[in-house]
Protein backbone atom coordinates (compact mmCIF):
# COMPACT_ATOMS: atom_id res chain seq x y z
CA UNK A 1 0.00 0.00 0.00
CA UNK A 2 2.82 2.40 0.82
CA UNK A 3 4.47 1.72 -2.53
CA UNK A 4 1.16 2.27 -4.34
CA UNK A 5 0.55 5.51 -2.42
CA UNK A 6 3.94 6.78 -3.59
CA UNK A 7 3.17 5.86 -7.20
CA UNK A 8 5.68 3.01 -7.39
CA UNK A 9 3.28 0.17 -8.21
CA UNK A 10 -0.03 -0.03 -10.03
CA UNK A 11 -3.38 -0.69 -8.41
CA UNK A 12 -4.59 -3.53 -10.57
CA UNK A 13 -5.61 -7.18 -10.22
CA UNK A 14 -2.04 -8.23 -9.47
CA UNK A 15 -1.87 -5.75 -6.60
CA UNK A 16 -5.27 -6.83 -5.27
CA UNK A 17 -4.39 -10.53 -5.42
CA UNK A 18 -1.25 -9.88 -3.39
CA UNK A 19 -3.49 -8.53 -0.61
CA UNK A 20 -6.77 -10.41 -0.87
CA UNK A 21 -5.23 -13.84 -1.38
CA UNK A 22 -3.34 -13.60 1.93
CA UNK A 23 -5.75 -12.15 4.51
CA UNK A 24 -3.89 -13.36 7.61
CA UNK A 25 -0.70 -11.58 6.59
CA UNK A 26 -2.30 -8.60 4.86
CA UNK A 27 -5.04 -7.46 7.26
CA UNK A 28 -2.87 -6.34 10.22
CA UNK A 29 -0.68 -4.25 7.91
CA UNK A 30 -3.73 -2.93 6.07
CA UNK A 31 -5.32 -1.80 9.35
CA UNK A 32 -2.08 -0.05 10.38
CA UNK A 33 -1.82 1.67 7.01
CA UNK A 34 -5.44 2.83 7.22
CA UNK A 35 -4.88 4.31 10.69
CA UNK A 36 -1.77 6.27 9.70
CA UNK A 37 -1.72 9.77 8.21
CA UNK A 38 -0.74 10.03 4.57
CA UNK A 39 -0.54 13.75 3.86
CA UNK A 40 2.75 13.64 1.95
CA UNK A 41 2.00 10.71 -0.35
CA UNK A 42 1.35 11.17 -4.04
CA UNK A 43 -1.93 9.25 -4.26
CA UNK A 44 -5.02 9.19 -2.07
CA UNK A 45 -5.90 5.53 -1.53
CA UNK A 46 -8.97 5.98 0.67
CA UNK A 47 -11.36 4.66 -1.97
CA UNK A 48 -9.08 1.69 -2.64
CA UNK A 49 -8.90 0.97 1.10
CA UNK A 50 -12.70 1.06 1.32
CA UNK A 51 -12.95 -1.34 -1.62
CA UNK A 52 -10.41 -3.77 -0.12
CA UNK A 53 -12.00 -3.71 3.33
CA UNK A 54 -15.39 -4.22 1.71
CA UNK A 55 -14.04 -7.24 -0.16
CA UNK A 56 -12.65 -8.70 3.08
CA UNK A 57 -15.92 -7.95 4.95
CA UNK A 58 -14.13 -8.09 8.30
CA UNK A 59 -14.77 -6.31 11.63
CA UNK A 60 -11.11 -5.31 11.55
CA UNK A 61 -12.19 -2.67 9.03
CA UNK A 62 -14.49 -0.93 11.53
CA UNK A 63 -12.01 1.72 12.79
CA UNK A 64 -11.42 2.83 9.20
CA UNK A 65 -15.11 2.68 8.22
CA UNK A 66 -16.29 4.57 11.30
CA UNK A 67 -13.63 7.21 10.78
CA UNK A 68 -14.93 7.72 7.24
CA UNK A 69 -18.37 8.40 8.70
CA UNK A 70 -16.88 10.69 11.36
CA UNK A 71 -15.27 12.89 8.71
CA UNK A 72 -18.63 13.73 7.10
CA UNK A 73 -21.59 12.17 8.93
CA UNK A 74 -24.07 14.01 6.71
CA UNK A 75 -22.79 12.57 3.43
CA UNK A 76 -22.21 8.86 3.90
CA UNK A 77 -21.71 7.14 0.55
CA UNK A 78 -23.77 4.13 -0.50
CA UNK A 79 -20.58 2.05 -0.56
CA UNK A 80 -19.87 2.97 3.06
CA UNK A 81 -23.46 2.22 4.12
CA UNK A 82 -23.28 -1.20 2.50
CA UNK A 83 -19.86 -1.93 4.00
CA UNK A 84 -21.13 -1.23 7.53
CA UNK A 85 -24.46 -3.00 7.01
CA UNK A 86 -22.63 -6.13 5.87
CA UNK A 87 -20.84 -6.26 9.24
CA UNK A 88 -24.14 -6.26 11.15
CA UNK A 89 -23.84 -6.76 14.91
CA UNK A 90 -20.12 -6.01 15.00
CA UNK A 91 -20.80 -2.43 13.87
CA UNK A 92 -23.25 -1.58 16.67
CA UNK A 93 -20.79 -0.58 19.41
CA UNK A 94 -18.49 1.48 17.15
CA UNK A 95 -21.45 3.37 15.68
CA UNK A 96 -23.00 3.99 19.10
CA UNK A 97 -19.63 5.27 20.27
CA UNK A 98 -19.47 7.62 17.30
CA UNK A 99 -23.02 8.81 18.00
CA UNK A 100 -21.97 9.82 21.51
CA UNK A 101 -19.07 11.84 20.07
CA UNK A 102 -21.13 13.86 17.61
CA UNK A 103 -23.10 16.96 18.47
CA UNK A 104 -25.14 16.38 15.31
CA UNK A 105 -25.74 12.68 14.57
CA UNK A 106 -26.05 13.07 10.80
CA UNK A 107 -26.74 9.72 9.17
CA UNK A 108 -25.55 7.60 12.11
CA UNK A 109 -29.10 6.69 13.30
CA UNK A 110 -29.89 5.64 9.75
CA UNK A 111 -26.74 3.49 9.68
CA UNK A 112 -27.80 1.80 12.92
CA UNK A 113 -31.24 1.07 11.51
CA UNK A 114 -29.66 -0.46 8.38
CA UNK A 115 -27.59 -3.03 10.32
CA UNK A 116 -30.47 -5.52 10.36
CA UNK A 117 -29.88 -6.33 14.04
CA UNK A 118 -32.37 -5.93 16.90
CA UNK A 119 -30.69 -4.32 19.88
CA UNK A 120 -32.40 -2.35 22.66
CA UNK A 121 -29.75 0.36 22.45
CA UNK A 122 -30.54 1.00 18.78
CA UNK A 123 -34.25 1.11 19.57
CA UNK A 124 -33.61 3.60 22.36
CA UNK A 125 -31.59 5.85 20.07
CA UNK A 126 -34.24 5.83 17.34
CA UNK A 127 -37.10 6.45 19.79
CA UNK A 128 -35.20 9.35 21.34
CA UNK A 129 -34.84 10.83 17.85
CA UNK A 130 -38.66 11.05 17.58
CA UNK A 131 -38.54 14.13 19.79
CA UNK A 132 -35.75 15.73 17.76
CA UNK A 133 -36.55 14.83 14.16
CA UNK A 134 -39.80 12.82 14.04
CA UNK A 135 -39.80 12.43 10.26
CA UNK A 136 -36.31 10.97 10.02
CA UNK A 137 -36.74 8.92 13.18
CA UNK A 138 -39.98 7.36 11.88
CA UNK A 139 -38.29 6.48 8.59
CA UNK A 140 -35.39 4.86 10.47
CA UNK A 141 -37.82 2.95 12.73
CA UNK A 142 -39.62 1.66 9.65
CA UNK A 143 -36.30 0.37 8.29
CA UNK A 144 -35.43 -1.06 11.71
CA UNK A 145 -38.78 -2.88 11.75
CA UNK A 146 -39.29 -3.53 15.48
CA UNK A 147 -42.98 -3.44 16.62
CA UNK A 148 -41.73 -2.46 20.09
CA UNK A 149 -41.52 1.09 18.71
CA UNK A 150 -45.30 1.33 18.20
CA UNK A 151 -46.18 2.94 21.60
CA UNK A 152 -43.49 5.59 21.18
CA UNK A 153 -44.64 6.30 17.62
CA UNK A 154 -48.25 6.69 18.75
CA UNK A 155 -47.19 9.04 21.53
CA UNK A 156 -45.14 11.13 19.09
CA UNK A 157 -48.08 11.25 16.67
CA UNK A 158 -50.38 12.53 19.41
CA UNK A 159 -48.07 15.46 20.10
CA UNK A 160 -47.78 16.67 16.51
CA UNK A 161 -50.00 19.40 15.02
CA UNK A 162 -52.51 18.22 12.44
CA UNK A 163 -50.63 19.90 9.59
CA UNK A 164 -47.14 18.61 10.49
CA UNK A 165 -45.58 16.81 7.54
CA UNK A 166 -44.07 14.21 9.86
CA UNK A 167 -47.49 12.75 10.65
CA UNK A 168 -47.75 10.98 7.30
CA UNK A 169 -44.42 9.21 7.73
CA UNK A 170 -45.23 8.20 11.32
CA UNK A 171 -48.62 6.85 10.22
CA UNK A 172 -46.95 4.88 7.40
CA UNK A 173 -44.41 3.46 9.87
CA UNK A 174 -47.16 2.49 12.32
CA UNK A 175 -49.07 0.73 9.58
CA UNK A 176 -45.96 -1.15 8.49
CA UNK A 177 -45.01 -2.24 12.01
CA UNK A 178 -48.59 -3.17 12.94
CA UNK A 179 -48.85 -5.46 9.92
CA UNK A 180 -46.52 -7.91 11.62
CA UNK A 181 -44.67 -8.39 8.35
CA UNK A 182 -40.92 -8.18 8.69
CA UNK A 183 -39.43 -5.55 6.37
CA UNK A 184 -38.04 -7.18 3.29
CA UNK A 185 -34.50 -5.94 3.14
CA UNK A 186 -33.26 -5.49 -0.39
CA UNK A 187 -30.10 -7.52 -0.63
CA UNK A 188 -27.35 -5.55 -2.34
CA UNK A 189 -25.64 -7.12 -5.30
CA UNK A 190 -22.56 -9.11 -4.28
CA UNK A 191 -19.60 -6.80 -4.16
CA UNK A 192 -17.16 -7.48 -6.99
CA UNK A 193 -13.94 -5.57 -6.49
CA UNK A 194 -12.42 -7.02 -9.64
CA UNK A 195 -14.72 -5.13 -11.99
CA UNK A 196 -13.55 -1.83 -10.52
CA UNK A 197 -9.86 -2.22 -11.36
CA UNK A 198 -7.93 -3.20 -14.50
CA UNK A 199 -6.25 -6.58 -14.79
CA UNK A 200 -2.92 -4.91 -15.44
CA UNK A 201 -1.95 -1.27 -15.23
CA UNK A 202 1.11 0.92 -14.89
CA UNK A 203 1.93 2.85 -11.72
CA UNK A 204 1.13 6.55 -11.48
CA UNK A 205 4.47 7.35 -13.05
CA UNK A 206 3.68 11.04 -13.46
CA UNK A 207 3.72 11.30 -9.65
CA UNK A 208 7.37 10.22 -9.47
CA UNK A 209 10.27 12.66 -9.42
CA UNK A 210 12.38 13.25 -12.53
CA UNK A 211 15.24 11.41 -10.84
CA UNK A 212 13.05 8.37 -10.13
CA UNK A 213 11.76 8.33 -13.69
CA UNK A 214 15.27 8.64 -15.12
CA UNK A 215 16.26 5.58 -13.08
CA UNK A 216 13.37 3.65 -14.68
CA UNK A 217 14.45 4.80 -18.13
CA UNK A 218 17.90 3.38 -17.39
CA UNK A 219 16.95 0.10 -15.74
CA UNK A 220 13.22 -0.54 -16.08
CA UNK A 221 11.41 -3.02 -18.29
CA UNK A 222 10.35 -1.99 -21.79
CA UNK A 223 6.79 -1.50 -20.56
CA UNK A 224 7.97 0.75 -17.74
CA UNK A 225 10.33 2.70 -20.01
CA UNK A 226 7.47 3.37 -22.42
CA UNK A 227 5.23 4.32 -19.48
CA UNK A 228 7.76 6.85 -18.22
CA UNK A 229 8.06 8.35 -21.69
CA UNK A 230 4.27 8.64 -21.88
CA UNK A 231 4.22 10.37 -18.49
CA UNK A 232 6.11 13.29 -20.05
CA UNK A 233 3.73 13.71 -23.00
CA UNK A 234 2.38 17.24 -23.17
CA UNK A 235 5.13 18.76 -21.03
CA UNK A 236 8.55 20.20 -21.58
CA UNK A 237 10.90 17.71 -19.89
CA UNK A 238 13.95 19.01 -18.01
CA UNK A 239 17.15 19.01 -20.03
CA UNK A 240 18.51 15.77 -18.53
CA UNK A 241 15.23 13.96 -19.22
CA UNK A 242 14.97 15.49 -22.68
CA UNK A 243 18.43 14.22 -23.61
CA UNK A 244 17.67 10.73 -22.34
CA UNK A 245 14.35 10.57 -24.19
CA UNK A 246 16.00 11.65 -27.43
CA UNK A 247 18.73 9.05 -26.96
CA UNK A 248 16.18 6.27 -26.33
CA UNK A 249 14.02 7.45 -29.23
CA UNK A 250 16.98 6.79 -31.51
CA UNK A 251 18.47 3.68 -29.90
CA UNK A 252 16.13 1.77 -27.55
CA UNK A 253 15.83 -1.88 -28.65
CA UNK A 254 12.06 -1.84 -28.17
CA UNK A 255 10.01 -0.14 -30.93
CA UNK A 256 7.18 0.79 -28.52
CA UNK A 257 9.66 2.62 -26.29
CA UNK A 258 11.13 4.45 -29.27
CA UNK A 259 7.66 5.53 -30.40
CA UNK A 260 6.68 6.70 -26.90
CA UNK A 261 9.90 8.69 -26.60
CA UNK A 262 9.33 10.48 -29.90
CA UNK A 263 5.81 11.39 -28.81
CA UNK A 264 7.05 12.63 -25.42
CA UNK A 265 9.31 15.11 -27.22
CA UNK A 266 6.36 16.79 -28.91
CA UNK A 267 6.59 20.00 -26.90
CA UNK A 268 10.09 20.63 -28.20
CA UNK A 269 9.42 19.39 -31.75
CA UNK A 270 10.20 22.87 -33.10
CA UNK A 271 13.81 22.62 -31.97
CA UNK A 272 15.89 22.06 -35.14
CA UNK A 273 17.75 18.96 -33.97
CA UNK A 274 14.63 17.27 -32.67
CA UNK A 275 12.53 18.24 -35.70
CA UNK A 276 15.16 16.90 -38.13
CA UNK A 277 15.33 13.62 -36.24
CA UNK A 278 11.53 13.24 -36.31
CA UNK A 279 11.30 14.01 -40.02
CA UNK A 280 14.03 11.46 -40.67
CA UNK A 281 11.98 8.80 -38.88
CA UNK A 282 8.89 9.66 -40.91
CA UNK A 283 10.82 9.50 -44.18
CA UNK A 284 12.70 6.31 -43.38
CA UNK A 285 10.89 3.29 -44.95
CA UNK A 286 12.55 1.01 -42.41
CA UNK A 287 11.16 2.87 -39.38
CA UNK A 288 8.48 0.99 -37.47
CA UNK A 289 4.84 2.03 -37.31
CA UNK A 290 5.34 2.75 -33.61
CA UNK A 291 8.20 5.15 -34.31
CA UNK A 292 6.39 6.87 -37.18
CA UNK A 293 3.28 7.22 -35.03
CA UNK A 294 5.18 8.78 -32.15
CA UNK A 295 6.99 11.21 -34.42
CA UNK A 296 3.77 12.15 -36.23
CA UNK A 297 1.96 12.89 -32.97
CA UNK A 298 4.91 14.93 -31.77
CA UNK A 299 5.04 17.03 -34.92
CA UNK A 300 1.32 17.64 -34.58
CA UNK A 301 2.24 19.93 -31.71
CA UNK A 302 2.86 22.55 -34.36
CA UNK A 303 -0.94 22.54 -34.76
CA UNK A 304 -1.20 23.20 -31.03
CA UNK A 305 0.79 26.35 -31.47
CA UNK A 306 -1.48 27.44 -34.33
CA UNK A 307 -4.52 27.07 -32.04
CA UNK A 308 -2.79 29.19 -29.43
CA UNK A 309 -2.15 31.89 -32.04
CA UNK A 310 -5.86 31.78 -32.95
CA UNK A 311 -6.75 32.13 -29.28
CA UNK A 312 -4.67 35.30 -28.99
CA UNK A 313 -6.92 37.01 -31.56
CA UNK A 314 -10.15 38.07 -29.78
CA UNK A 315 -12.33 37.26 -32.81
CA UNK A 316 -10.90 33.74 -32.95
CA UNK A 317 -11.08 32.97 -29.24
CA UNK A 318 -14.38 31.03 -29.21
CA UNK A 319 -13.24 28.83 -32.12
CA UNK A 320 -9.86 28.31 -30.47
CA UNK A 321 -11.52 27.19 -27.23
CA UNK A 322 -13.73 24.84 -29.24
CA UNK A 323 -10.68 23.37 -30.96
CA UNK A 324 -8.96 22.94 -27.60
CA UNK A 325 -11.94 21.02 -26.23
CA UNK A 326 -12.21 18.82 -29.33
CA UNK A 327 -8.50 18.05 -29.20
CA UNK A 328 -8.84 16.39 -25.76
CA UNK A 329 -5.32 17.72 -25.25
CA UNK A 330 -4.59 18.51 -21.61
CA UNK A 331 -1.93 20.98 -22.63
CA UNK A 332 -4.82 23.40 -23.11
CA UNK A 333 -6.02 22.83 -19.54
CA UNK A 334 -5.30 26.36 -18.35
CA UNK A 335 -7.42 28.11 -20.99
CA UNK A 336 -11.09 27.24 -20.29
CA UNK A 337 -10.89 28.28 -16.63
CA UNK A 338 -10.08 31.84 -17.71
CA UNK A 339 -13.42 32.24 -19.49
CA UNK A 340 -16.09 30.58 -17.35
CA UNK A 341 -17.35 34.07 -16.47
CA UNK A 342 -16.65 35.67 -19.84
CA UNK A 343 -19.03 38.43 -20.97
CA UNK A 344 -19.16 36.86 -24.44
CA UNK A 345 -21.74 34.06 -24.18
CA UNK A 346 -20.20 31.96 -26.96
CA UNK A 347 -16.71 32.14 -25.45
CA UNK A 348 -18.23 31.22 -22.08
CA UNK A 349 -20.08 28.26 -23.62
CA UNK A 350 -16.96 26.91 -25.28
CA UNK A 351 -15.05 27.31 -22.01
CA UNK A 352 -17.70 25.19 -20.27
CA UNK A 353 -17.29 22.44 -22.85
CA UNK A 354 -13.53 22.74 -22.51
CA UNK A 355 -13.76 21.98 -18.78
CA UNK A 356 -15.74 18.86 -19.66
CA UNK A 357 -13.80 17.41 -22.55
CA UNK A 358 -10.42 18.20 -21.04
CA UNK A 359 -11.55 16.51 -17.82
CA UNK A 360 -10.70 19.47 -15.58
CA UNK A 361 -11.88 18.04 -12.27
CA UNK A 362 -10.47 20.98 -10.32
CA UNK A 363 -12.73 23.36 -12.29
CA UNK A 364 -15.89 21.23 -12.05
CA UNK A 365 -17.16 23.04 -8.89
CA UNK A 366 -17.18 26.29 -10.88
CA UNK A 367 -19.78 24.75 -13.20
CA UNK A 368 -22.24 24.19 -10.35
CA UNK A 369 -23.55 27.80 -10.19
CA UNK A 370 -24.16 27.63 -13.95
CA UNK A 371 -26.67 24.82 -13.38
CA UNK A 372 -29.03 27.53 -12.07
CA UNK A 373 -28.66 29.53 -15.32
CA UNK A 374 -31.16 28.36 -17.94
CA UNK A 375 -28.98 29.68 -20.77
CA UNK A 376 -26.02 27.48 -19.82
CA UNK A 377 -27.60 24.70 -17.73
CA UNK A 378 -27.53 22.00 -20.43
CA UNK A 379 -23.94 22.81 -21.41
CA UNK A 380 -22.82 22.89 -17.79
CA UNK A 381 -24.65 19.66 -16.93
CA UNK A 382 -22.99 17.75 -19.77
CA UNK A 383 -19.54 19.20 -19.01
CA UNK A 384 -19.97 18.57 -15.28
CA UNK A 385 -20.70 14.89 -15.97
CA UNK A 386 -17.48 14.66 -17.96
CA UNK A 387 -15.31 16.41 -15.39
CA UNK A 388 -16.76 15.93 -11.90
CA UNK A 389 -14.27 14.17 -9.59
CA UNK A 390 -14.99 10.50 -9.12
CA UNK A 391 -13.85 7.07 -10.19
CA UNK A 392 -14.51 6.41 -13.88
CA UNK A 393 -15.56 2.77 -14.06
CA UNK A 394 -18.62 0.78 -15.07
CA UNK A 395 -19.07 -0.26 -11.45
CA UNK A 396 -19.29 3.32 -10.16
CA UNK A 397 -20.97 5.19 -12.98
CA UNK A 398 -24.37 5.04 -11.25
CA UNK A 399 -22.82 6.64 -8.16
CA UNK A 400 -21.64 9.50 -10.39
CA UNK A 401 -25.13 9.79 -11.88
CA UNK A 402 -26.66 10.11 -8.40
CA UNK A 403 -24.05 12.67 -7.38
CA UNK A 404 -24.76 14.81 -10.43
CA UNK A 405 -28.50 14.57 -9.82
CA UNK A 406 -28.00 15.86 -6.27
CA UNK A 407 -25.85 18.79 -7.41
CA UNK A 408 -28.35 19.67 -10.15
CA UNK A 409 -31.26 19.67 -7.65
CA UNK A 410 -32.88 16.91 -9.64
CA UNK A 411 -33.14 16.35 -13.39
CA UNK A 412 -35.61 18.18 -15.59
CA UNK A 413 -37.19 16.68 -18.71
CA UNK A 414 -34.63 14.78 -20.81
CA UNK A 415 -31.72 15.84 -18.59
CA UNK A 416 -31.14 12.36 -17.18
CA UNK A 417 -30.66 11.08 -20.74
CA UNK A 418 -28.27 13.95 -21.44
CA UNK A 419 -26.17 13.12 -18.38
CA UNK A 420 -26.17 9.40 -19.20
CA UNK A 421 -24.85 10.20 -22.68
CA UNK A 422 -22.11 12.32 -21.11
CA UNK A 423 -21.18 9.58 -18.63
CA UNK A 424 -21.03 7.02 -21.45
CA UNK A 425 -18.70 9.37 -23.31
CA UNK A 426 -16.62 9.71 -20.16
CA UNK A 427 -16.29 5.93 -19.98
CA UNK A 428 -15.37 5.66 -23.67
CA UNK A 429 -12.76 8.42 -23.33
CA UNK A 430 -11.15 6.15 -20.72
CA UNK A 431 -11.35 3.15 -23.05
CA UNK A 432 -14.29 1.59 -21.18
CA UNK A 433 -17.51 0.26 -22.73
CA UNK A 434 -20.57 2.48 -22.21
CA UNK A 435 -23.17 1.51 -19.62
CA UNK A 436 -26.37 3.35 -20.44
CA UNK A 437 -26.63 3.13 -24.23
CA UNK A 438 -25.79 0.50 -26.81
CA UNK A 439 -23.48 1.03 -29.75
CA UNK A 440 -26.59 1.92 -31.77
CA UNK A 441 -27.32 4.70 -29.25
CA UNK A 442 -30.54 3.05 -28.18
CA UNK A 443 -31.51 3.38 -24.57
CA UNK A 444 -30.99 0.16 -22.66
CA UNK A 445 -33.98 -0.50 -20.48
CA UNK A 446 -32.84 -0.53 -16.90
CA UNK A 447 -34.35 -3.23 -14.69
CA UNK A 448 -37.17 -1.87 -12.59
CA UNK A 449 -38.49 -3.29 -9.39
CA UNK A 450 -42.04 -3.06 -8.16
CA UNK A 451 -42.32 -0.06 -5.86
CA UNK A 452 -42.83 -0.89 -2.22
CA UNK A 453 -44.42 1.24 0.46
CA UNK A 454 -40.98 1.97 1.91
CA UNK A 455 -39.14 4.85 0.32
CA UNK A 456 -35.39 4.64 0.74
CA UNK A 457 -33.40 7.71 1.70
CA UNK A 458 -31.51 7.54 -1.60
CA UNK A 459 -34.57 6.68 -3.74
CA UNK A 460 -36.24 9.29 -5.97
CA UNK A 461 -38.76 11.29 -3.94
CA UNK A 462 -42.39 10.21 -4.54
CA UNK A 463 -43.42 13.88 -4.82
CA UNK A 464 -41.89 13.94 -8.31
CA UNK A 465 -39.29 16.63 -7.64
CA UNK A 466 -36.54 14.51 -9.17
CA UNK A 467 -34.43 14.78 -6.02
CA UNK A 468 -33.43 12.04 -3.64
CA UNK A 469 -35.93 11.40 -0.85
CA UNK A 470 -33.48 12.43 1.89
CA UNK A 471 -32.84 15.73 0.07
CA UNK A 472 -36.53 16.53 -0.45
CA UNK A 473 -39.56 15.34 1.56
CA UNK A 474 -37.31 13.19 3.71
CA UNK A 475 -35.05 16.09 4.66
Amino acid sequence: MEAAARGYIAIDHRFLHAILDHPEQALPDLVRFAAAKHRDEALDLEQTLLDIFRAFNTPQALPFLVNQVRRDPHDVSDELVESLAALGKAAIDPLLGLLNELSDPGDVPFLLSELGVRDPRILEVLIYRLAVDPFDAALCLEIYGDPAAIPALKAALGQLPANDRSRRQIEATLEELASGIEPSAELPEPFDIWELYPEEDLPALDQLSDQERLAILDRGSAEMRAGVAESYAGSEPPLAVRARLLDLAKSDPDVAVRGACWEALGEISDEPEVRRAMLKVLQDPDSSIEEKGGAAVALAQQVTKAIEVLYDAPRGRAKALKAMARSLDRRFASYPARHLEDADSEIKRQAIWGVGYLGLASEAPRLEPLLADDEFRSDALFAYALAVPGDTSRGRVHTLLNKIEDVADGFRVDEETLVKIALDQRLMLHGIKPVFFSDESEVEEEPRTVASSKVGRNDPCPCGSGQKYKKCCGA
